[in-house]
């Protein structure tokens, strides 16, 4: 009640003709306790129409700087007094600050040619000694590309509300494949220096290409120096406003300008840290993308977003290094790889002056702040590296950095760039490493164990002298090579460039579905939504088991035995001719949602059973099959997803208490379980869930199995890749009790296949042949539910694609994993 009447005591102020700041001050307050902060966030969220925040509240005892116009500073003062908030005078009088900067301001262009310094090379628009309008900065863009045509082109794409243009820079030589880095400036346009760096990183890339040629030539650079010219502009007219932020756009039924386009993209917009109401200095916008100016940046990136590997976006002050999220304080699930390349950026940074930045997530480190472009760059263009710069300084000058330290802060920042660059161009690897002695393979098991949040072990460290293929990503490169160095560890590029490999695959996945009937082929039999020519998603996967259930009722039973986490659909088959007292075998598959051959294997065997059925009735006659091709749907589906991982590998629960989602469901299975070779890390690929079926596609995977168990002779779950046939067990070096039995099938099987094609495939026990891996499914399966033949096969390859099998090998791994099945079907009929 009292805050609520001290504020009803402000009453607002109109400005008219010049704004000045004669009089308004800076105060740096501090809320000692939670009360006090929640009257600071109050002003904040309701009277930015009078408190002009320069940096917002967001943590007891964090200092932040608030404007005061005179007319307010008694009732303001009062209210710090009254809630016992610390507070004091940093800048006495605004509009001196302004008037002293005066001389900081380049004066306005005159001329239309390019000028030559003595020593006959071009002399531009801009010279970094002091700040440029937008005239300025325009016609040094023109000039310099004109200049240096085969490195900068410079264009229009698109005018602002007041018909500015909005430019646009690509720096590049040429040449297709590259990765990309977008950068913009001057979202805020009271921060000076943004537009200032932003610039000069232009002229250090295209006349200075000389000095680092490989970051043009590696790299392609798409750049927009101001991307509110309207507002960037009127803070250097005659009649403008030095400290005005937002856009310049009018407000319907409203006296108040602009929109702050910071707060005006479309990913979790208006849910929090941003203001509804026109006059407030964070105002967001009536609707995501409001603004013409976001709509013009959002559609420069998303023309570029496939490209683009790093989004930076510069803004001033207080020496952040941000990364999103803006809207939560929950973290990215890569939030490792993106906190660890800031690091390294800003230990470059800070390494030039001793200019100290803080690192963090927007959120943590600030405040909410709902709508930023680093957040929908991330989160919706899908650019993977985002972050926020507020560069100089911590507040002594705040906006009004002198112009004295433009080239200074220009410095340090680019040494952070060139960071970001270096990792651009080294791009996510995938290493083969070889352990030669006992020392070095316990390098690389606690890197598996420990580190699986960073490095993504393809295949697991086990032996000395085995190769192990692990993906790095870019931010962990150099640290990586160092480690495997120090401890003498071989290592080679197997996959210099993963993506590259993602987007060359595209065209090995099958174009969405769109019909709802069963086609027919020419010859007037059923043409299905697989053609096993390709990679098929869940829903295609789905039509066709309806379909092929619908088209031979007699020998096929499609049904739903419950749903994932995320609402899919867990897809049960049975395939019988009927009657009692048969043997069975379980098959699953796509336990690990990026292991795309192995749904496309599962459901190649249901067609072969039941459409190809007269050529091998006995199959079908004498054993029922129940299979499950995709028991992880919610990971697969995500794999195929736009804004997905193709490299994903859990389920897609998230975690308690931990940015990071999914399971490894294959160490989830309650059979000494957490024994070893899982990770109680919810961060790690193969984290096994805090508790033995803490999933519920785990749970439903135990309870089919367990309906069928008395009559199933044989489990098997498909996997890839590697090319084994395992038996359990996981947990232990120890044999189960029938392995001769296990392993003379798995021999018999094997041969087949091999004779096929003459792939090779290794045998043996899941420990000994790889790794200690507690809570698999087969280790259940024969442990748990008594099936007693279970195997555990990794199909193709053995590295060279890894987990991008191309399409054309689908059909060859089917047939000759087919002839494999067929032997432990005879196997089982005569049982």
């Amino acid at each position: 009640m009292k805050l609520l009447l001290v504020l009803a005591l402000v009453a607002t102020t109109a400005f008219a003709g010049q704004k000045r700041y004669d009089g308004h001050q800076v105060f740096e307050v501090n809320a000692k306790n939670k009360v006090a902060l929640e009257v600071l966030a109050k002003l904040y969220n309701e009277r930015s129409d009078a408190y002009d925040f320069w940096t917002e509240p967001r943590n007891i005892n964090r200092p932040v700087d608030i404007m005061v116009p005179p007319a307010f500073v008694s009732t303001f003062t009062n209210l710090m007094q009254a809630f016992d908030v610390d507070y004091k005078v940093k800048i006495a009088d605004v509009q001196s600050k302004i008037e002293a900067s005066r001389k900081d301001i380049a004066k306005p262009i005159t001329r239309k040619e390019p000028r030559l310094s003595r020593d006959g090379t071009p002399r531009y628009s801009l010279n970094w000694e002091s700040y440029s309008d937008l005239p300025a900065i325009e016609e040094f863009l023109s000039e310099l590309a004109a200049a240096y045509p085969n490195l900068m082109t410079h264009s229009v794409v698109g005018q602002s509300y007041e018909g500015n243009n909005m430019n646009f820079v690509k720096i590049s030589t040429g040449g297709s494949g590259k990765k990309a880095i977008f950068v913009d400036g001057g979202i805020h346009a009271r921060e000076w220096i943004s537009p200032a760096f932003v610039t000069w990183l232009i002229r250090e890339l295209v006349e200075n290409y000389a000095a680092h040629p490989q970051y043009v030539d590696n790299i392609d650079w798409y750049i927009m120096p101001v991307v509110n010219p309207d507002g960037y502009r009127y803070t250097f007219a005659a009649n403008g406003d030095r400290l005005w932020r937002k856009t310049r756009n009018v407000n319907e039924g409203s006296p108040c300008l602009g929109t702050d386009m910071n707060r005006n993209f479309g990913f979790h917009w208006d849910e929090g840290g941003s203001g509804d109401r026109s006059c407030q200095g964070n105002f967001n916008g009536n609707f995501p993308f409001s603004a013409i100016e976001t709509q013009i940046v959002r559609d420069a990136i998303s023309s570029v977003a496939s490209q683009s590997v790093v989004y930076l976006t510069f803004h001033s002050y207080g020496q952040y290094w941000l990364t999103p999220w803006g809207y939560t304080a929950d973290y990215p699930e890569d939030y490792a790889q993106l906190y660890d390349l800031a690091v390294r950026a800003v230990d470059k940074l800070t390494a030039v002056y001793g200019t100290e930045y803080t690192i963090g997530t927007s959120t943590n480190v600030l405040y909410v702040a709902s709508g930023g472009s680093d957040d929908w760059a991330k989160g919706g263009a899908g650019i993977p590296y985002a972050y926020t710069v507020e560069m100089r300084d911590t507040g002594t000058f705040a906006f009004e950095l002198p112009a004295d330290q433009i080239i200074a802060n220009n410095l340090e920042v680019w040494e952070a760039l060139k960071v970001v660059a270096e990792d651009v161009m080294a791009m996510y690897q995938v290493f083969e490493v070889n352990a030669k002695n006992k020392v070095a393979l316990e390098v690389l098991t606690k890197l598996y164990n420990e580190r699986s949040d960073a490095y993504d072990f393809w295949t697991e460290p086990r032996n000395i002298n085995r190769p192990v293929d692990i993906m790095v990503p870019p931010a962990f490169v150099s640290t990586f090579t160092n480690l495997m160095q120090a401890f003498d560890v071989d290592y080679k590029i197997k996959i210099a460039d993963v993506q590259s490999t993602i987007e060359a695959s595209r065209k090995d996945i099958a174009k969405p579905i769109i019909h709802k009937e069963p086609r027919l082929s020419r010859d007037g039999t059923p043409r299905y939504s697989l053609n096993w020519e390709s990679y098929s998603d869940l829903p295609a996967i789905e039509e066709f088991l309806s379909e092929l259930a619908a088209a031979y009722p007699n020998l096929m039973t499609h049904s739903v035995v419950g749903q994932s986490y995320e609402g899919n659909n867990m897809n049960f088959v049975k395939i019988s001719t009927g009657g009692s007292g048969k043997k069975a075998i379980f098959i699953d598959g796509g336990f690990h949602a990026r292991e795309w051959i192995s749904p496309s294997f599962v459901t190649w065997v249901i067609r072969e059973l039941v459409e190809n059925y007269a050529a091998h009735p006995q199959y079908v006659d004498n054993i029922d099959w129940y299979i499950m091709p995709v028991v992880n749907p919610d990971g697969y589906r995500y794999t195929f997803s736009a804004n997905g991982d193709r490299l994903w590998r859990k389920n897609r629960r998230p975690n308690v208490d931990s940015p990071c989602i999914g399971t490894d469901m294959n160490r989830n299975f309650d059979f000494h379980w957490d024994e070893g070779g899982s990770s109680d890390l919810p961060c790690a690929e193969t984290y096994n869930g805090g508790a033995a079926f803490s999933e519920i596609e785990s749970r439903i995977i135990r309870d089919t199995i367990l309906s069928i168990a008395n009559q199933t002779a044989v489990y098997l779950t498909v996997h890839s890749y590697g090319q084994y046939w395992l038996t359990p067990w996981g947990y232990t070096a120890e044999l189960p009790a029938n392995y001769d039995q296990l392993y003379d099938l798995a021999v018999r099987a094997v041969d087949k296949l091999t004779a096929v094609y003459g792939t090779q495939y290794t045998i043996g026990s899941s420990t000994n042949v790889l790794y200690i891996n507690t809570g698999p499914s087969d280790d259940w399966a024969m442990g748990g539910a008594g099936i007693p033949y279970a195997y555990t096969i990794e199909l193709r390859d053995s590295g060279a694609f890894g987990f991008e099998l191309p399409a054309d090998q689908i059909i060859p791994n089917n047939l000759e994993t087919w002839e494999a099945i067929k032997v432990v079907a005879e196997e089982v009929m005569a049982m």
